[in-house]
């Protein structure tokens, strides 16, 4: 777009304006003073000039004289025509020689006129610096060289500010045009190339009347700004375009601290005539007016309120928080929304286009937030970690403890699922790393791969039970153990016999299992969340003997021993005591202490036989209240 006011003859802007070096304001008012000074010079001059060509006579007035000396000697006056009759024939060409030299004279003072005119001409068009009284947007640049002509114009605030066009759209949105991306940017270079080019376009006698006219009345050089108008266009476009997608999308908020649903009532179109605006834009850009730009869009087309639609996307369930074991993350909690479409509507109707419509909403809280959940989750032990010794253990028993732990370590249990040992451990054998080890089997104690897995297997089954859990399945060993107290074992082979227990709680649970090799000890622990701070005492204790042998049926042969789950609240109250389980244990043969017979005397022969006195029974050896240990040289299962 082009800026009324120079024909296609006056000078553009040029750009190539690099070499430009700003100077300073002494410099500039100096450059200023000698210009002025070369001008008034060049006035003198051209008046002196006029005033010689008017002192030469014309061509026409050479021209008449000669016209009125022809006449005159056509009619000669009596007197003369009686001399012409007496006087020789010489008289008539000496007219004729003063004729010519009043037209040669006449010539030559025209052509030295000419020279005059043409050389001032050369004069003015040859300066180096723009002609007197020439402004410039307002600011005197007459008698400056570019250079101080682009620092006066940079002074006078050519480039302050933002040179930008900014304009107010519906929905808060604004559009800023900036002057470089509509390729209208001047620089006060350019400006004043502007200036300087308006002075000097055009021939020598153009620059002469151009100067005489500046000289004489001012000239005002304006510069012609070229607007992008396509890039505009399109600017104006894309902004548009944001505002209808806001108006059409971008409405809808549900704010759960007010309990209310903000909807922006949409529009089909945003009255936005892009043509005129940018039209407007370009005219601004191009006469500088920069700033803000009033314009005022038309009335935009409302559309109806799908309210099944915003049901559908607001409205929701409450949902707590909740653990995914594949993700071993907490899911994210939702709050329930809803609202009373009725009242939607009638809020929708009374609203204006582009306004925001408040609909109040119910909400509902999940049970547990995120937050809550994750806080919660694994957050407390149950009872005392489970710590047993290693103590007398070969390098492939602790072996085999240790990849019993990292099988374990770390499982998670969701509430109502069940953990079989077995299947988390996988068969024991020598190509996943198991050793043979201490073992008891059918009653005696073996080397068996896998030997010591039951130290794990008994801890784990001591920490479910003061975590509350459920016990499916369990056996204790053959042989007492001693690592844990009698009736608080629990024995494990391929095959059988089974150790499993199911999370009856409301919470996921996980399990924990390492071994120290430093301190010679294994620990297992069941972690999870204790709401009510309930806790878990396990009594156990032998209740009496076993005799297997026929031959010494009155020998114990091993013991019994019966545990109680014993559950207390928060403040130490007994909330229940059940009994756990009832465990049969063996002595080993070598700890059996068996009666010895004493002497019978030699009868003496009689005449009646003596009556001898029954026997005594052995009285069976009595336990210690803790049951006998296992081997000392190395510990098993």
């Amino acid at each position: 777009m082009k800026l009324f006011g120079n024909d296609s003859t006056r000078p553009r802007v040029s750009r190539d304006t690099a070499d430009f070096a700003p100077v300073s304001a002494e410099k500039a008012d100096e450059a200023r003073e000698q210009a002025r000074k070369k001008a008034d010079k060049a006035r003198d001059r051209a008046y002196k000039e006029y005033g010689k060509a008017e002192a030469a006579p014309s061509y026409e007035e050479a021209k008449a004289a000669a016209r009125s000396r022809r006449a005159s000697a056509k009619s000669p006056s009596p007197a003369a025509k009686s001399a012409t009759a007496s006087a020789p024939e010489a008289k008539p060409a000496r007219g004729r020689r003063k004729l010519k030299i009043a037209l040669i004279s006449c010539a030559c003072a025209l052509a030295a006129l000419l020279l005059g005119v043409t050389g001032f001409a050369a004069y003015v068009a040859g300066t180096d610096s723009i002609y007197p009284n020439v402004t410039l947007a307002g600011v005197d640049l007459g008698g400056m060289t570019l250079a101080e002509a682009a620092y006066e114009l940079e002074s006078s605030g050519w480039s302050e500010g933002e040179e930008a066009v900014t304009v107010e759209l519906p929905m808060e949105h604004t559009l800023t045009v900036e002057a470089a991306a509509a390729g209208a940017s001047v620089t006060p270079q350019q400006a004043a190339q502007t200036a300087f080019d308006y002075c000097h376009e055009g021939n020598l006698f153009t620059c002469l009347w151009r100067y005489l006219g500046c000289l004489i009345s001012g000239g005002s050089a304006e510069v012609e700004i070229d607007v992008d108008e396509d890039a505009v266009l399109r600017l104006v476009e894309d902004a548009a375009a944001d505002v209808l997608n806001d108006l059409e999308t971008s409405g809808v908020e549900v704010d759960l601290d007010e309990a209310v649903i903000r909807v922006v009532k949409g529009a089909t179109s945003v009255g936005i005539d892009a043509r005129e605006l940018s039209a407007l834009i370009c005219s601004a850009l191009a006469e500088r007016r920069y700033g803000r730009l009033d314009y005022s869009a038309g009335e935009a087309e409302s559309e109806p309120l799908d309210v099944e639609g915003l049901h559908e996307s607001v409205c929701r369930e409450a949902v707590s928080a909740a653990y995914d074991p594949e993700a071993g993350e907490v899911t994210e909690s939702v709050t329930g929304v809803d609202f009373d479409t009725a009242e939607a509507e009638r809020l929708w109707e009374a609203a204006d286009v582009g306004e925001t419509v408040e609909i109040p909403a119910e909400i509902t809280e999940p049970e547990y937030s995120t937050e809550e959940y994750e806080e919660l989750l694994f957050s407390v032990n149950f009872g005392d970690p489970v710590v047993t010794t290693l103590r007398g253990s070969s390098a492939n028993r602790i072996n085999n403890v240790q990849l019993a732990c990292k099988a374990i370590d770390g499982l998670v249990l969701m509430p109502g699922e069940q953990f079989d040992y077995n299947k988390a451990l996988g068969e024991r054998t020598t190509e996943r790393g198991y050793k043979a080890a201490g073992a008891y089997s059918d009653g005696q104690v073996v080397q068996e791969v896998g030997g010591g897995i039951c130290q794990v297997s008994s801890s784990l089954y001591y920490a479910a039970l003061l975590a509350n859990l459920q016990i499916d399945t369990r056996s204790c060993h053959y042989f007492p153990v001693g690592y844990l107290p009698a009736g608080l074992d629990a024995t494990v082979s391929w095959g059988g016999p089974e150790f499993r227990f199911t999370n009856n709680r409301d919470w996921p649970i996980r399990i924990q299992a390492s071994v120290d090799t430093s301190a010679n000890t294994a620990t297992v622990t069941i972690c999870g969340t204790n709401l009510d701070g309930s806790y878990v005492v396990m009594e156990h204790a032998v209740t009496g003997y076993i005799y297997t042998n026929e031959e010494y049926p009155e020998t114990a042969t091993g013991y019994k021993a019966l545990t109680h789950r014993c559950v207390y609240d928060a403040e130490g109250g007994l909330l229940s005591r059940t009994t756990e389980a009832s465990s049969t244990y063996h002595y080993h043969e070598e700890d059996i202490v068996y009666p010895t017979p004493s002497p019978s005397p030699t009868p003496e022969p009689s005449e009646e036989p003596a009556v001898t006195e029954p026997p005594t029974a052995t009285e069976p050896p009595v336990p210690e209240s803790v049951p006998p240990l296992a081997p000392v040289g190395e510990a098993v299962q």
